[in-house]
C-alpha cells in the first residue's frame, strides 16, 4: 500500500536507524559501516530533515564529527513525526502533470472513457504530444490511479477498459459523523498498528472536510505517554511479512547485523508469526528455515523482504512453534536440546497497600505458580527460555522482588544494579 507514497525507502530507513535512532553514527562512520558514500548519506539526511522538524533533531559534537539524534516531548508534540519520512517519494513534473490532467479531463466529461479516447482528446486540445509522453505512459498512470490509489474506477466493456472518477464513499456521511470518525482515528492512530495508515487517513478526512464540505477542523486532541514512535519506520517491512504469512509464501530476508554488514547476504525463510514487545516497542518475526530451525529476526535489523513463489502450509509448523515458543519471555526461542530455566522469585509486599501486585505479576508473567509463604511474602515459580530477558522487568519491581532460584540471573541483576550505582556515583 505504500508504493504510491514511497520510492526507495530502504536507504532512508537505514539512515534513520543508524544516524538518528539507534547508532547515532557520524557520516564518516556510516560510510565504513554500510559502504555508502558520504555524499549519498548527506543527501538523504537533508531529505529527512525536510520532513522532520528541527525541534525534534538534536545535534552533538564528538570532536570534529557531528552526531544526530531524535528527541521529542510527548506532552507538547503528540504526533509521530517519523510518519513524515514516508513522504519522501520524488515525483517528476510529468507525473504530477498527468495526474491532474487526467482527473480534470474525466471530471469534465463525467462519463467513462477509454484510454484511446482520453489520449485523442488531450492531444486534440493541445495538452499532450507523443514526443514527450506515450500512450503506454497514460495507460500506466490510469492503472495506478484505479488499482493503486483508488481515485478512479474501471469497468471493462467489450474488452476495452473504461475509466471514470471513483464514487465518493463518504457522501452518505454527515459532517458530524465524519468528525466522529476523524476523532476516533486520531485517538487510535498512535496506539494501534499499523500507525502510518492512521495518519494518512486522518489527513485525508481533514482535506475532505475542508475542500469538499467547506468545514475546517482541528485534530491533535490527545496526548500519549510511553508511546513508541520508532517502529513506524519498519511498517513497510511489516506489511510485506503480513502479506507473505497471509498468502503462505516463503520470503527472502535480507538481514543486517554488526558482524555481517554485507547487504547481499540473505536467508530464505518460512514466516510464521509476528510478535510485538509492548514494553520496548519492538517487532520480531518468528520463522523457520528449510531444516525446521526456529529463527527470530528483529524487524529493526531487516533490510528488505522479497516474496518467493514457493508456498508452505502453516499447519506443518504449528507443533514446532508451540514447542519453541512455549516458555519465551519476550522473543528468545528454546534452543534445540535445551531445557527451559527454572526461575523462582520472592515477592515482598505490604498486603494492604500493595496487594494488587500479586495479580499484576501473574498477568505480566503468566504460566507460573504463586505460593503464599507468610503475610506479605510470596514465592512465584515459572519456566523461561532465557532468563536474561527478564532483567528489565525485574528491575521495574526494585524493592519488591528478589531472585531466589537461578544463580546466573541473580548475578546478572546484581551486576546491572552495581553498574547503575557506579554511574550515579553511589558506590
Amino acid at each position: 500500500m505504500f508504493n504510491d507514497f514511497i520510492k526507495h525507502y530502504n536507504t532512508i530507513r537505514d539512515i534513520l536507524r543508524d544516524c538518528f535512532l539507534y547508532g547515532c553514527f557520524s557520516i564518516d562512520d556510516l560510510e565504513t559501516k554500510r559502504n555508502i558514500s558520504p555524499r549519498k548519506v548527506s543527501y538523504e539526511i537533508r531529505r529527512i530533515q525536510q520532513y522532520v522538524e528541527k525541534k525534534y533533531v538534536k545535534v552533538d559534537m564528538d570532536g570534529r564529527y557531528k552526531l544526530i539524534s531524535l528527541t521529542y516531548d510527548f506532552l507538547r508534540h503528540p504526533d509521530n513525526f517519523l510518519v513524515n519520512t514516508f513522504l519522501t517519494k520524488s515525483f517528476t513534473r510529468t507525473d504530477l502533470y498527468l495526474y491532474f490532467l487526467i482527473l480534470l479531463y474525466l471530471q469534465s466529461k463525467n462519463t467513462p472513457c477509454s484510454v484511446n479516447t482520453i489520449v485523442d482528446e488531450l492531444i486534440e486540445n493541445g495538452n499532450l504530444n507523443f514526443e514527450n509522453i506515450s500512450v503506454k505512459t497514460i495507460e500506466r498512470k490510469l492503472n495506478e490511479m484505479s488499482k493503486g490509489i483508488g481515485i478512479l474506477s474501471c469497468n471493462t466493456e467489450k474488452r476495452t477498459k473504461q475509466y471514470y472518477i471513483a464514487p465518493d464513499i463518504l457522501d452518505l456521511l454527515s459532517c458530524d459523523q465524519l468528525l466522529e470518525l476523524l476523532r476516533a482515528i486520531d485517538l487510535y492512530k498512535n496506539i494501534l498498528f499499523p500507525t502510518t495508515i492512521g495518519y494518512f487517513c486522518t489527513q485525508t478526512l481533514q482535506d475532505y472536510l475542508k475542500y469538499e464540505r467547506n468545514h475546517s477542523v482541528t485534530v491533535n486532541l490527545f496526548n500519549y505517554k510511553y508511546v513508541h514512535f520508532h517502529p513506524v519506520i519498519e511498517e513497510q517491512i511489516l506489511w510485506e511479512i503480513l502479506k507473505a504469512i497471509h498468502q503462505q509464501r516463503k520470503i527472502k530476508l535480507y538481514y543486517h547485523t554488526a558482524k555481517r554488514p554485507d547487504k547481499n547476504s540473505y536467508k530464505v525463510l518460512t514466516p510464521y508469526k509476528l510478535r510485538y514487545d509492548v514494553r520496548h516497542g519492538r517487532f520480531y518475526l518468528i520463522s523457520f528455515n528449510n531444516y525446521g530451525k526456529c529463527i527470530i529476526s528483529r524487524l529493526d535489523r531487516i533490510e528488505s523482504i522479497e516474496l518467493q513463489k514457493e508456498s508452505f502450509s502453516r499447519e506443518d509448523y504449528k507443533k514446532n512453534y508451540k514447542e519453541r515458543m512455549k516458555y519465551t519471555w519476550s522473543s528468545v526461542a528454546l534452543a534445540d536440546g535445551k531445557e527451559p530455566e527454572n526461575i523462582k522469585i520472592e515477592l515482598l509486599i505490604d498486603e494492604v497497600s500493595e496487594g494488587y501486585l500479586i495479580e499484576k505479576i501473574k498477568n505480566e508473567a503468566p504460566g507460573g505458580k504463586m505460593e503464599k509463604i507468610e503475610e506479605g511474602r510470596y514465592h512465584y515459580s515459572l519456566k523461561v527460555s532465557d532468563s536474561g530477558e527478564m532483567i528489565p522487568w525485574l528491575r521495574s519491581y526494585a524493592g519488591n522482588i528478589r531472585v531466589l532460584k537461578s544463580a546466573e540471573l541473580a548475578e546478572k541483576l546484581a551486576a546491572d544494579w552495581k553498574e547503575i550505582l557506579l554511574s550515579y556515583g553511589v558506590v
